[in-house]
């Protein structure tokens, strides 16, 4: 233009521009490139805990660099919330700079992740370039939160009295009349340890009177029993339900485990074992199983003491049967509303009065389960 209308001016001013914005692409495309990092994150967090992760980075090339910032590429399935953008750094040559964001975990479970994003300008800001680099993976554990609820599960019946039930711990007030090997239905409260590490094998002390209780809890972990929005779903609260259960009768002495996730014989680990352990369970499990709970139920041998926990969300028609066919053993189903946790959901509730009284039918104690934003 500015030589059809031969003006010198416009066209000195033409090529200015033009060798700015060239000049300024130059600047912003090396500005992203030649870094190296480093990054610090904690092995694990619980859900809805502030995450804060650190970023060391050096530029490999002798160059002045504007000012850039360094994200990391999160894992879509982690649902993440309150996240801080990074602060802009400039790299300098053998010289690190250190970034940070933090951001909190919306679900559980074990996380990896390696890429990271620089976005960088030139000097005046006109031209932003991005470049995505793979840096040294790291990994984040994200655990499940104990979600307290009120309700008691009593032992079986015909062990006479439970010291859970009555709050009697027995060894606390009482005389101990001996040291023996363990007993299937043993409370581990009473495990001594120390002769069991000198024997070999696992040995409890003996009292007069008392017993324990064991619990056997069993999730509904199906295709489709996970109802609910991310972090509030009815599998979400059974694993921090479970969670809280677990860990107070585990420390009252009782005898837990997860069937189809663990063996029986993992109950009888050290208590503060245990408690990592079923912690563990609970980050990594998912509602994706192809089996019904009903199969797991009547697939799994349960010992006569033990207490079956199932903790269900949508009808399962085949549970009533699997329930009445477990015999004298005590049965109790925590149930929960799946209208609760997602208005208008497609799944069969196992709330509905006609499936609460199959289930009562079979002799199971049916408890009513709260949402997450009421256990919360």
């Amino acid at each position: 233009m500015a030589i059809l209308v031969n003006s010198p001016p416009l066209f000195y001013m033409t090529v200015a521009v033009f060798a700015t914005l060239a000049a300024s692409r130059l600047q912003a495309w090396l500005a992203v490139r030649g870094l190296r990092f480093e990054r610090a994150v904690p092995p694990s967090v619980s859900i809805g805990e502030v995450v804060t992760v650190e970023t060391i980075v050096w530029s490999d090339r002798k160059i002045r660099r504007p000012l850039v910032t360094v994200e990391d590429v999160l894992p879509e399935s982690m649902k993440i919330a309150d996240r801080t953008p990074a602060l802009p750094v400039a790299p300098a040559f053998d010289q690190p700079i250190k970034t940070r964001f933090s951001f909190r975990p919306m679900r559980r479970g074990r996380y990896h992740w390696k890429n990271l994003q620089v976005r960088g300008t030139d000097a005046l800001g006109l031209v932003t370039m991005d470049k995505t680099y793979v840096a040294d993976p790291v990994e984040l554990t994200v655990y499940p939160v104990p979600l307290p609820v009120a309700i008691e599960i009593r032992p079986t019946t015909g062990w006479g009295t439970s010291d859970i039930e009555s709050g009697l711990v027995r060894g606390s007030g009482i005389e101990t009349r001996g040291i023996r090997e363990y007993a299937y239905g043993d409370p581990l409260r009473h495990v001594h340890w120390r002769s069991s590490a000198r024997t070999g094998r696992l040995m409890v002390k003996e009292f007069d009177t008392g017993s324990g209780l064991s619990l056997a809890f069993v999730l509904q972990r199906s295709l489709g029993s996970d109802v609910g929005p991310t972090g509030g779903s009815t599998f979400e609260a059974t694993c921090g339900h479970a969670l809280f259960l677990a860990t107070k009768y585990a420390e009252a002495g009782a005898m837990v485990w997860f069937p189809g996730l663990e063996s029986p014989d993992a109950a009888l680990a050290h208590p503060d074992a245990r408690t990592r352990a079923v912690r563990d369970i609970l980050t990594d499990v998912q509602a994706t199983s192809g089996t019904p709970v009903s199969q797991h139920v009547s697939q799994e041998h349960f010992r006569e003491g033990t207490t079956v926990v199932v903790f269900l969300s949508v009808q399962d028609p085949g549970l009533p049967a699997a329930l009445l066919g477990l015999g004298p053993i005590r049965k109790v189903c925590l149930v929960y509303d799946c209208n609760e946790f997602e208005k208008g959901a497609k799944a069969r509730s196992a709330v509905e009065p006609a499936y609460l009284n199959q289930l009562e039918a079979t002799g199971t104690e049916v408890m009513l389960m709260p949402n997450v934003e009421a256990a919360l």
